[in-house]
């Protein structure tokens, strides 16, 4: 449950780009990562760093975006994002008495140090994936966006959802721009979330020998 309450702030982001564009989408989800904030701190009584920090990255990449009308901050937020998770993750591992892992869920989990040091490293080199990854969407979708820009008398701060490429004067480079935005989109939704879930199938199988000789 909490896995997809912290994806919600995403899938909405998904669904209001698809209904009215990325800009309407990125209030959206700044909205929703908003309420996700105080919804966890009225639970708990606290404020979840992680969201903490995700919500503080989107309202900065998020706020230039839209004073620019540039999608490049918001798309290489996500990147920044989870660079950031890995190197306070990686970084646990000589920074406190316990990795940060081992904080959060210690309570939940009874492993021995070794293992929560791998854990750690999984998912730290796991965040670094997902960072590249988007990288490439990001670098497809600004590149595309790029020419097309550049080959026509377009308004640069115009959305990707609002051209219709029948009335340009390159049809097919707007029809890839649109696409590489849309790709981009998706994975920020399936892919993120997909590959999360990998991680999470995992961390289950590695440390199932270690509950196993619990039992």
């Amino acid at each position: 449950m909490k896995l997809l309450l912290d994806f919600l702030p995403i899938a909405l982001f998904f669904i209001v780009y698809k209904l009215m564009g990325l800009y309407a989408a990125i209030y959206a989800m700044i909205a929703a990562s908003v309420v996700q904030v105080l919804v966890a701190r009225w639970r708990t009584g606290k404020f979840e760093k992680m969201q903490v920090i995700t919500l503080a990255l989107l309202v900065v990449f998020g706020g230039v975006t839209l004073a620019v009308r540039d999608p490049a901050f918001l798309m290489w937020k996500v990147s920044v994002l989870y660079v950031v998770f890995a190197l306070a993750l990686i970084g646990s591992l000589w920074i406190g008495n316990k990795p940060l892992l081992q904080r959060m869920l210690g309570k939940e989990l009874d492993l021995p140090g070794v293992a929560w040091n791998q854990v750690t490293w999984l998912w730290g080199l796991g965040f670094v994936g997902i960072a590249i990854v988007n990288g490439y969407f990001v670098r497809l979708a600004l590149t595309t966006r790029g020419e097309l820009f550049a080959t026509t008398t377009l308004d640069k701060k115009l959305e990707m959802t609002e051209l219709d490429c029948a009335t340009t004067t390159a049809v097919q480079l707007c029809q890839s721009a649109q696409q590489a935005e849309a790709s981009w989109v998706n994975f920020k939704l399936f892919g993120t979330m997909g590959l999360t879930f990998v991680l999470i199938v995992i961390t289950v199988i590695f440390i199932s020998k270690y509950t196993k000789d619990k039992v």
